[in-house]
């Protein structure tokens, strides 16, 4: 399937003012939304939204646009962009939404599928301030009417706040809660860090590197050369890929286009934010690796792995442990984001929570179908017991981390 195949024929584009709804916010009194059949033709107005907008890296075009030329393509996801724009031209609000074609037809959802943590618009500050609940659902349906027909409308790992702003997608009905985020305040120095959470903890983790620097040479690295860079991810692609196989699960980090979505954001330069890599060396081989990204006061772990054979080490706590003392070192970050899943080294570090949402609601007589089949499935899961122990066994999220 090539892009064009995938792409609405030309763009859509309708005043607010020519509809009949009444809109209490000025701002969207003489605001106009426009659907962009590609990421390329709305490069302009989503930097202009993101560099004086809230939203997340995982909102950035450079994010979103790797995603879609690697993942989204293999997939044949067709991207929807839709801009809302005031009576001046200045973006209001950006959404990165496609249509992904699965087992349930044709469904409404983000870019950048389990690759993405957040959800959320790009969203002029002034608006995520003035715009009631009736403006967000008002604005949602005509969006919806100038969107390509879809059987589903699925909106995951929704925020309820962005980048320290409502999100006006909170207002929108069949808003369920699904899942949490979990993340660490980090505070002027690390032994403020370490003193608010376990003390037998963080002596565990002294005796391991202790017990590690007797094993050999270590090494913690926070890559900036290319070259070393490039090294480390592909030795925690190999390995999380390998890990994934031995463990039974979908083997997504040995696909071509995910393992070319990390290597580019590697190697690729943000407007704004941008790649941390680390990795830790013994004796001059890696045996753990971690990757994330920086944005706006916010470090996000996004990737991690160790090797088994240095488990009894904990390589993998001491690599996370050494990231978050730098990331405190530097003084322009104020959170160490663990992100979506419930793994329970999480409970270790952080001390915030975020819920995250989701809306799914049909949109024709399949997406009705399927979603009645997927709430039967979901009550067999409850009561069945082999389905009970196959949950217990398997990951939250088996894409990434």
């Amino acid at each position: 399937m090539t892009p064009q195949d995938t792409a609405i024929p030309s763009m859509r584009q309708l005043r607010l003012s020519d509809t009949d709804a009444v809109w209490a916010c000025p701002l969207l009194r003489g605001a106009s939304v426009a659907i962009r059949p590609s990421l390329r033709e709305a490069e302009a107005f989503w930097r202009a939204a993101v560099a004086a907008g809230a939203c997340t890296l995982f909102q950035s075009y450079e994010w979103l646009s790797a995603w879609q030329e690697t993942v989204g393509r293999c997939e044949g996801v067709m991207p929807c962009i839709v801009e809302v724009s005031g009576a001046d031209g200045t973006p209001l609000l950006l959404l990165p939404l496609g249509i992904y074609r699965g087992a349930h037809g044709r469904a409404l959802q983000f870019l950048g599928g389990y690759s993405t943590d957040y959800n959320a618009p790009v969203i002029d500050r002034r608006l995520a301030a003035g715009i009631a609940p009736g403006d967000a659902r008002q604005l949602w349906a005509v969006i919806l009417d100038l969107l390509p027909s879809v059987d589903l409308v699925w909106l995951q790992r929704l925020p309820l706040t962005v980048d320290g702003v409502p999100n006006p997608l909170g207002a929108l009905p069949n808003l369920r809660h699904a899942q949490d985020a979990y993340a660490a305040t980090l505070p002027a120095t690390y032994e403020a860090f370490a003193k608010a959470r376990s003390t037998q903890f963080f002596s565990q983790n002294r005796r391991k590197r202790r017990k590690l620097e007797g094993a050999g040479a270590v090494e913690i690295v926070l890559a900036e050369e290319a070259a070393e860079r490039a090294e480390i991810v592909r030795f925690l692609l190999d390995h999380k890929s390998r890990w994934q196989v031995a463990s039974g699960l979908p083997n997504t980090l040995g696909a071509p286009a995910q393992r070319a979505l990390y290597e580019r954001l590697t190697e690729g330069r943000f407007a704004e934010g941008g790649v941390l890599v680390a990795g830790l060396r013994v004796d001059g081989e890696w045996v753990a690796a971690l990757w994330g990204t920086i944005f706006r006061g916010s470090f996000a772990m996004i990737l991690t792995t160790y090797r088994e054979d240095w488990g009894s080490f904990s390589v993998g706590r001491l690599l996370m442990e050494s990231v978050i003392q730098a990331c405190i070192a530097r003084g322009d970050l104020t959170l160490f984001d663990l992100t979506v899943g419930e793994e329970g080294y999480k409970a270790h570090w952080s001390d915030r929570t975020t819920p995250l949402y989701e809306i799914l609601a049909a949109r024709s007589l399949r997406g009705r179908l399927y979603l009645a089949a997927r709430s039967l499935h979901r009550r067999w899961k409850r009561v069945d017991p082999r389905a009970k122990r196959a949950e217990r066994v398997a990951p939250a999220d088996t894409g990434r981390v």
